[in-house]
């Protein structure tokens, strides 16, 4: 489990006080769900292609009439726009003849899927060059696309947009640093703010193309190159000591070849789509000395480099080493939503200002949870009434089972999704559920939380979990305890929605020595629902240790309808 969300115990525990009931929130939200129209305009198809110095993206997106995207597919080509014309601030003609060939390609790529909107943006290559106007008259001329040349804060500002729709950054102070061929944009911001936003002109291309003319690399040469960057970065890092930095994101594909690279160095598990790469800062510092130390050739064989930034790699690393030490964070985690990314939020946000899907949602963590159940028909009032249900079981029981929020906030979602294999069969739906979440591309989990959530739904119901199941054995041993209790939980939850009705308004947990009493609040006969849950007493016992009875609450008699009583 990584550091970011279940190790972080105390901090989480912070945001869920005990004052603030998730349940209660939970089903307040519910009972005001937005209300769906009877007929939806089509989802429309929209292209993003971000120009920058080292590459050209592109990608396609859905958006949704709520304004939700979801993407279709991506495609990238290494033009290395920039390289060849740092010194004289020029496109060289290669250089353009390459773009406007990838281009092209890429608007008959997005023709052919019926995009209806495709918009092109153009960073620092093309902003700094004096022939920068000319590659974009070329590329409207010959194929009709329009590149909007966009200022370095609108950059940053871009970048921001595409970090916030991909992490929950909280209400801290975060620095995000994008590292790209031409420029490093450094950002700080928080969840509702970008509050800082600056570029310098120190991307991994331009430092190797004015720097690096040596193979191996001359001494001299790498003490300039860390003049230049110390001399270009104070001012800016002197901005930046005035917030309290607590985190450390970077997106670009430079940063993800220096995580990759670290990890690799590190032992770390390759291709793991659900893990979220890291690095520290005394494993940048290492890389940074061993790519100083070693001839091209032998840089091209380390395990983890990406053949096509092996030059970019040492001047980003130096560059990302110095910000790092000056900010004083030990480690920064990759983002792979960037300015691209960015583009697409942006362009929702301008023309739907009032998206309801995301004023709902908008934690990164649960809208992508409530995508998967809506993909997969989920039964809302049930699933979230289970899911509240769970909460107030957790909250009771933690005397016996000790587990944090994380854990509270994993067991949430698991209620959620719970019955979504419905959508394949009645029969094992349990099994179905624990498929359909493995694989349902959950966006801010990383593989172990996506694994808890889908085992805690995978044993909602019928066996309990054992070591020879494939699906718990997919557990780091460390959460499969953790994931008995949880399973128990939704187990009773599950059972205290028995008639699908909502008839339970809340549960209260009495612990004594030896039995737990489970107090039910109804508002019309739950005897189904109570003779559902107690046939799940011999596995609490199993696993909490106590016994289980369970009680209707006393309903208290109003003074008045006791007058006519003997």
């Amino acid at each position: 489990m990584t550091d970011t969300h279940l190790d972080h115990t105390t901090d989480i525990d912070q945001q869920h006080s005990a004052d603030d009931s998730v349940a209660g929130a939970l089903s307040a939200s519910f009972l005001n769900r937005r209300s769906q129209a009877l007929r939806k305009p089509p989802a429309m198809l929209y292209g993003a292609i971000d120009i920058g110095t080292n590459s050209v993206h592109f990608v396609l997106v859905e958006i949704s009439p709520e304004g939700d995207f979801r993407f279709l597919g991506s495609d990238k080509e290494m033009v290395k726009l920039g390289q060849g014309g740092f010194s004289q601030n020029v496109l060289t003609q290669e250089a353009m003849d390459a773009g406007v060939a990838t281009l092209r390609r890429f608007k008959q790529m997005a023709q052919s899927k019926g995009v209806r909107k495709l918009k092109a943006v153009a960073t620092s290559a093309v902003r700094e060059a004096h022939n920068g106007g000319d590659f974009v008259k070329r590329v409207q001329d010959e194929l009709d696309l329009d590149i909007n040349v966009i200022s370095m804060e609108e950059e940053g500002r871009l970048i921001y947009l595409g970090v916030q729709n991909a992490v929950d950054l909280r209400l801290q102070d975060n620095l995000i640093v994008d590292i790209g061929g031409g420029s490093v944009e450094i950002i700080v911001g928080d969840a509702r703010e970008a509050k800082l936003i600056r570029s310098v002109k120190l991307g991994g291309s331009r430092l190797a193309e004015l720097f690096l003319h040596s193979d191996p690399n001359d001494t001299q040469e790498i003490k300039a190159l860390r003049q230049h960057i110390s001399k270009k970065l104070d001012p800016v890092l002197a901005e930046i000591s005035k917030f309290s930095i607590t985190r450390c994101i970077g997106t670009s594909g430079t940063i993800r070849s220096l995580t990759s690279l670290c990890e690799r160095r590190r032992g770390a598990p390759r291709d793991d789509p659900n893990a979220i790469q890291r690095l520290t800062y005394g494993e940048l510092r290492d890389t940074s000395a061993l790519l100083q130390n070693l001839p091209r050739a032998k840089r091209l064989q380390i395990a983890g480099m990406d053949t096509r930034r092996v030059d970019q790699c040492l001047p980003a690393a130096l560059v990302l080493e110095q910000i790092m030490k000056a900010v004083n964070v030990d480690a920064l985690e990759h983002c792979t939503h960037a300015l691209r990314e960015g583009v697409i939020v942006d362009y929702i946000g301008t023309h739907r200002r009032k998206l309801l899907a995301r004023a709902t949602w908008p934690d990164p963590r649960m809208r992508s949870v409530i995508q998967l159940a809506e993909r997969c028909q989920y039964r809302p009032e049930h699933s979230e009434h289970v899911a509240a249900i769970a909460v107030q079981l957790f909250d009771g029981l933690r005397p016996l089972h000790g587990l944090g929020a994380p854990y509270r906030e994993l067991l949430l979602y698991a209620g959620l999704l719970h019955d979504i294999g419905y959508l394949i069969d009645h029969q094992a739906h349990h099994k179905h559920a624990y498929y359909l979440i493995s694989n349902g591309r959950l966006k801010g989990f990383d593989a172990q939380e996506i694994q808890i959530i889908a085992n805690v739904a995978r044993y909602h119901r019928k066996d309990r979990p054992r070591k020879s199941h494939y699906s718990f054995q997919q557990l780091q041993q460390a959460h499969r305890e953790p994931v008995r209790l949880l399973a128990v939980i939704m187990r009773l939850s599950d059972a205290l929605d028995r008639t699908h009705y909502q008839v339970v308004d809340g549960v209260t947990a009495t612990i004594a020595d030896e039995e737990v009493t489970l107090t039910v609040r109804a508002n019309q006969d739950a005897e189904l629902e109570l003779w559902t849950a107690r046939r799940a007493a011999d596995i609490f016992k199993r696993e909490f240790g106590r016994s289980l009875a369970l009680r209707i609450a006393d309903i208290p008699v109003k003074e008045e309808e006791t007058d006519g009583l003997g």
